[in-house]
């Protein structure tokens, strides 16, 4: 079976023919087989699984997600994702990590994150009254807004997805793994596989070896961008006046306070 190296993944049939090939073992369920199929795809999942857990934030997983309020509906769990393209439709629990949520009707506005119990003690009672969606929230697998919205708002979220196992059932679908680490993995499984056929000299090699190739390529992955490597808010105030009703007085968020939450009056 072929093996490409070039800008792509693998897939878990070219990765156990990899494997195969630097091992010169043979894999399959026959018994002159060296090792078990099965065995070698739990070796390939342990270390994808390690791999990803390393960080939340791969270029690799990042993606895009919209959806439209409903008019004085607070919670929201299905969303449409954008980018990549042609997702279709995600809940809550298929995003790793949101970094932000953007309101893009009329002139729009960047929603804050907030605690929700912080968010209940200023959002209760007669003080509840639906308006331009300004901060969010999260409970029981939904995305919350406050103050619940007022109309049909145009919602987007910019975050990390989570991998997918697709490929775990399907062996012609590519890992689902940045390329870079495609390489670094075989080595995981290597090492592995030496552990299994009880060779702790070649199976400390293999490790260091991926250990040291992880190292390298997370770290340039997460790497930030060479024009800013670093960004201090120096008492910069993130933003005020967001919401108002006669009811209640503007609120500003205080940024470098134990309460992030004030009140300009």
């Amino acid at each position: 079976m072929p093996i490409p190296f070039y800008n792509e993944n693998l897939t878990l049939a070219q990765m156990r023919s990899l494997v195969s090939q630097l091992s010169e073992l043979s894999i399959g369920s026959g018994a002159n087989d060296d090792i078990t199929t099965d065995l070698i795809n739990s070796f390939i999942k342990e270390g994808f699984q390690k791999i990803v857990a390393l960080s939340t934030r791969y270029p690799y997983y990042q993606s895009e997600y919209g959806f439209s309020t409903i008019d004085g509906i607070r919670n929201y769990g299905t969303f449409t994702q954008t980018l990549p393209a042609g997702g279709g439709s995600k809940t809550l629990s298929d995003v790793n990590q949101i970094i932000s949520v953007v309101n893009n009707t009329n002139s729009g506005n960047a929603l804050i994150y907030l605690d929700k119990f912080k968010l209940e003690s200023i959002f209760v009672g007669t003080n509840d009254i639906p308006g331009i969606p300004v901060y969010f929230t999260f409970w029981s697998s939904t995305l919350q807004l406050y103050p619940e919205p007022d109309q049909v708002y145009s919602i987007t979220i910019r975050g990390y997805r989570r991998p997918d196992l697709d490929w775990l059932q399907d062996e012609n679908i590519d890992i689902d793994i940045s390329p870079d680490f495609q390489l670094p993995l075989a080595n995981y499984v290597m090492a592995r596989i030496f552990q299994y056929q009880e060779d702790p000299e070649m199976a400390n090699v293999y490790m260091r070896n991926y250990e040291s190739e992880v190292a390298i390529v997370q770290a340039n992955l997460t790497a930030p961008n060479s024009n800013q490597p670093m960004i201090m808010s120096g008492g910069l105030q993130l933003n005020q006046g967001y919401w108002y009703n006669s009811n209640a007085p503007y609120l500003q968020v205080m940024p470098g306070t134990p309460n992030p939450i004030g009140l300009l009056f």
